[in-house]
């Protein structure tokens, strides 16, 4: 009996991490619905994994239920170096197509964000940097009725002076076995790197610096003419 209970136990813990695995980590007070990786994109590529909890917010003021509390401890496994920083938020419906600009962890990004309907839409982010590529961690933590739903880009590298473009997807959904609509948007970046982008060049010389090369392989074929001369005499 106790090693069925044992088995019955070993089921549920490796469940529960394929659970995970495949992009979905649901919980109480609404459902994760077909949530997936791939509902979120940003330059062509799926986030690298998606959790969701139920009654939690990002934007809430509630320490307990909003900022990063809902996905935190589970993209912990995908090495944290430093905790999550909120470094954009939008609103329901006014803030629809508008850019937000951030300097938080030392990086100057904007975000865009537009909806095409109440569940689709596209976001963009673009590295303000013109001399460094940015490589960070992104959470793109969208609020339902029920819950929120938040996407792991990690180590997402952003070219210098360069906008990336993505788009969006809620299948989540609401506490009444719905398709839920759009709340509000939560951008949470972590550990952040620069990378110099520009490549050092031969510096271009100036004028004077001709006339002075010129007059220098002048002088070299002058001395040359010389001393075959000289040579040519003492022959």
């Amino acid at each position: 009996m106790k090693n069925i209970a044992k088995t019955i136990s070993l089921g549920a813990v490796l469940c529960s991490s394929v659970l995970f695995a495949t992009g979905v980590h649901a919980a109480a007070s609404g459902s994760a619905g077909k949530t997936a990786k791939g509902d979120v994109s940003l330059s062509g590529v799926s986030a690298d994994a998606v959790d969701y909890a139920g009654g939690v917010d990002p934007q809430s003021g509630n320490a307990t239920k909003g900022g990063s509390s809902g996905f935190a401890s589970d993209f912990a496994l995908y090495g944290s170096r430093q905790g999550w920083t909120s470094i954009a938020a939008f609103g329901s419906k006014a803030d629809n197509g508008v850019a937000i600009s951030t300097g938080k962890l030392g990086a100057s990004l904007t975000f865009t964000f537009d909806k095409t309907d109440g569940r689709h839409g596209s976001w963009t982010v673009a590295n303000n940097d013109v001399k460094n590529n940015v490589k960070l961690d992104l959470v793109f933590a969208m609020h339902v009725a029920g819950g929120s739903s938040a996407w792991l880009f990690d180590n997402e590298v952003l070219g210098a002076g360069a906008t990336s473009t993505g788009s969006w997807t809620l299948n989540a959904l609401n506490p009444g076995g719905k398709l839920a609509d759009y709340s509000n948007l939560t951008i949470f970046a972590r550990d952040l790197s620069k990378t110099a982008f520009e490549v050092p060049t031969t510096p271009v010389p100036e004028p004077e610096n001709y006339a002075m090369l010129l007059a220098g392989l002048g002088l070299i074929g002058f001395m040359s003419r010389r001393r075959k001369g000289e040579y040519d005499t003492f022959r």
